[in-house]
């Protein structure tokens, strides 16, 4: 989950920190008051494109920064991909610390202090967070997202087969490819021998003997940028033990070793002291001694530093093109010398391929099946738990004796491709007296909105989906009274597994908050400013009263608008207690 958020300089926003708990938390505020602003920050934080625009007037950079605690389990799963890309590992608290930068040279990031690339923090953000901004439920209008949504849901087993069908189904594509060239023309033949060898000597130019080479240039590179500092702290380490002053930890355990050989003549308490005092002397001198002939070891950044930066530009340059990793540019160079034989060596003949293709194209089919079933028995439980979360939401079922569904997940039969051998396609009816069709022609926006929380809902309960920081901004809008109700509920039994964060104007969905910040915009001498601040129980009915009567000043607010926001808060803490099963 997110502890700690840190915005400098950020759009209109000149310093934030704010620090989070696990639970339901709200922001609320007036409409342009910057609360969105603190989700395009997170977006930011977390790889999604930079914009200048973001930098705050007056000043030279942006930065955002995050503090992440994540559980045992993710722990572990990230362990070797920290290892792999040159992270230091977490701490005992397993603390993730991400932080970013926007200047006018463009974006830079870190993890765990170590430089990090956009890949890498998509990567991470994939396990940790989930943001839906308030035009996110239009990807379930899109039917090529809507399978992708699907196959999230399934469980090891069913991302294992996924998986292994994209390998295969990229090797198949690759042979398929190959075929259809030996029929093309000497010339496009030509050129596309020419791209290749053109590709190959591009990573063979970059002579990668070593994979782990990534990864030590980026230890040397840090120690590098770090080397004044590093300097000063083993230099005052030295002078501390064993500096030209009569307050050295040398000269004191002498002292204190004296002290103790002489108490211990008249009390042998003392005796397993000599020991203990011995031992830390010379693990003194040890340290000491190091930091001495360490000062003498640190390099200016100079030369080495251009050359390790102009080494990791060389890979990273490579690795947006030919793969992750330089284990993935190593396998995409042998793919490719391999195609290029495909032209050049006469025994890579059409026969050969047309027997490699038709064995390829068996295996596949195959698998296609085999993901299409785990599919069908996957879409039965989705479909009920989604229809079950519906309900929960304010639906009605358009037959309560039959439950026939709300919500159905329909399999399109397509040629075969990266998806398998169909498309999944969502259907909806919220009308008794029609039949589910296609979520586009169908659905509302507060409808859609709703949907996309009964899916969400699901997280961190069903199949694969880790538990995440989810972020939402007004996935309540354009709903009230009892349906509003519903989902206030839903966000809260969604927030006792996952963290969840909730830009909202809803006062019954701000009444269930575990926490609830406020932010407000201030002018002052011309210049905007953002603030944010977390109310206290007693302040949080005044906030509430603020989202029912907007438009109207505090001394002009009725007994009766108070009265009922307090009650909003009386009767949420009630089902939060499970006291009775009331509606808000």
């Amino acid at each position: 989950m997110l502890t700690q958020l840190t915005i400098s300089n950020f759009a209109i926003i000149d310093e934030l920190e704010i620090n989070f708990n696990s639970g339901l938390i709200v922001l609320t505020g007036e409409t342009g008051a910057g609360k969105s602003i603190i989700i395009d920050a997170l977006d930011f934080l977390l790889g999604a494109r930079g914009s200048l625009d973001f930098i705050k007037n007056g000043t030279s950079k942006a930065k955002v920064e995050g503090i992440f605690e994540i559980s045992d389990k993710l722990s572990r799963i990230l362990h070797n991909w920290f290892k792999e890309n040159g992270f230091d590992e977490l701490d005992s608290q397993n603390q993730l610390i991400i932080s970013r930068e926007l200047s006018q040279n463009g974006s830079k990031a870190k993890i765990n202090g170590s430089i990090a690339n956009l890949s890498h923090l998509t990567y991470v953000r994939e396990y940790i967070f989930d943001i839906h901004e308030q035009s996110s439920h239009i990807d379930l209008l899109k039917i090529e997202k809507q399978i992708e949504i699907f196959d999230s849901f399934g469980d090891i087993s069913h991302q294992k087969l996924l998986s292994s069908y994209r390998n295969l189904f990229e090797e198949f594509t690759i042979i398929k490819n190959r075929l259809n060239s030996l029929t093309e023309s000497s010339e496009e033949i030509a050129k596309k021998m020419d791209f290749l060898k053109f590709q190959i000597n591009e990573i063979e130019e970059a002579n990668i003997s070593d994979l782990k080479e990534e990864e030590t240039l980026l230890e040397q590179r840090k120690k590098l940028l770090n080397s004044k500092e590093l300097y000063d702290n083993a230099s005052k380490i030295n002078e501390l033990i064993s500096g030209e002053n009569p307050y050295n930890l040398t000269k004191l355990l002498t002292e204190i070793k004296k002290l103790i050989a002489s108490s211990s003549s008249f009390d042998i308490l003392f005796e397993p002291y000599k020991e203990v005092i011995e031992s830390a002397s010379d693990s003194m001198k040890d340290l000491s001694s190091f930091t001495s002939s360490y000062t003498e070891t640190i390099q200016e950044p100079g030369e080495n530093l251009d050359e390790i930066e102009d080494r990791l530009d060389t890979f990273y340059r490579l690795k947006k093109k030919y793969g992750n990793t330089l284990k993935d540019i190593k396998g995409s160079l042998e793919k490719m010398e391999d195609e290029l034989t495909t032209y050049t060596d006469p025994r890579k003949s059409k026969e050969s391929l047309e027997k490699e293709y038709k064995q390829r194209e068996e295996e596949i089919n195959l698998l296609a099946d085999k993901l299409t079933r785990s599919r069908e028995k996957l879409a039965q439980e989705f479909v009920n738990k989604v229809n079950e979360e519906l309900l929960t939401l304010g639906f009605k079922s358009k037959n309560s004796s039959s439950n026939f569904p709300l919500f159905v997940v329909e399999f399109l039969d397509c040629p075969l491709s990266k998806c398998g051998k169909e498309q999944i396609q969502f259907l909806f009816t919220a009308n008794p007296d029609e039949e589910p069709k296609p979520l586009l022609k169908v659905a509302s926006g507060g409808e859609l909105s709703r949907i996309m929380l009964a899916i969400k809902s699901l997280v961190g309960s069903f199949g694969f989906i880790n538990t995440k920081t989810m972020v939402l901004d007004e996935i309540d809008i354009g709903i009230s009274g009892e349906i509003a109700s519903s989902v206030a509920k839903k966000l809260y039994k969604i927030s006792r597994s996952n963290q969840v964060i909730c830009i909202t104007h809803q006062p019954i969905v701000a009444a269930m908050a575990d926490e609830h910040f406020e932010v407000i915009k201030e002018i002052e001498d011309g210049t905007t400013f953002v603030n944010i601040r977390q109310l206290a129980n007693d302040e949080r009915w005044n906030a509430l009263v603020s989202l029912l009567a907007p438009e109207l000043k505090s001394k002009e607010i009725s007994h009766d608008a108070k009265q009922y926001a307090k009650s909003l808060l009386d009767n949420a803490n009630k089902i939060k207690n499970k006291k009775e099963d009331a509606l808000i």
